[in-house]
């Protein structure tokens, strides 16, 4: 975040920093810079083969094309959904997941496969976190056999977000 750079696609930040009255310091800035430059890193490393193109209807689905793997009912829905008004400024408003579960009674078959496509992020999250928490403890305690303890205490600060993102997630009834 440059000098000039707004914090506005940082909600959780904008909002703290004008609650507290806390102005975020350059070094601060460099910091979160550089950790969305690893990310970045990160996700090129993971999704090199991805066309990510395709998805481009779910990061907005008011100016993106239809997938070509689309039915024609998804196709239509999606194009029901690009034209509705009320719905794009829904859109505008709301985080891209919130939205997407919003809409599920109105578009069953979009929301559903929106949803299939970012849930993955939120659990491999946990993988990832739950793995480097053992990578870190096995290096420091590298004598040791039973680290049970250590990961559970790791572990657990990531279970309460975990709990909100999957109580924000309505369940799948099995067919």
């Amino acid at each position: 975040m440059n000098e000039g750079t707004s914090k506005d696609s940082f909600l959780t930040l904008q909002l703290f920093s004008t609650s507290n009255g806390v102005e975020i310091s350059q070094d601060m800035k460099s910091i979160f810079v550089d950790h969305l430059s690893q990310l970045i890193i990160w996700f090129e490393k993971y999704f090199q083969n991805e066309n990510i193109d395709k998805f481009s209807w779910i990061q907005d689905p008011f100016n993106s094309t239809v997938p070509f793997e689309f039915t024609s009912t998804e196709e239509e829905s999606l194009i029901e959904l690009s034209c509705d008004n009320s719905l794009k400024t829904k859109f505008s408003s709301m985080d891209l997941t919130k939205f997407w579960i919003s809409i599920k009674d109105e578009y069953p078959l979009l929301s559903d496969k929106a949803q299939r496509i970012l849930i993955p992020f939120s659990t491999s999250y946990l993988c990832e976190a739950g793995f480097s928490a053992v990578a870190v403890i096995k290096s420091k305690y590298r004598t040791k056999i039973n680290v049970e303890k250590e990961i559970r205490v790791a572990v657990s600060c990531l279970i309460p977000r975990f709990e909100k993102m999957c109580s924000d997630m309505q369940a799948h009834p099995s067919h």
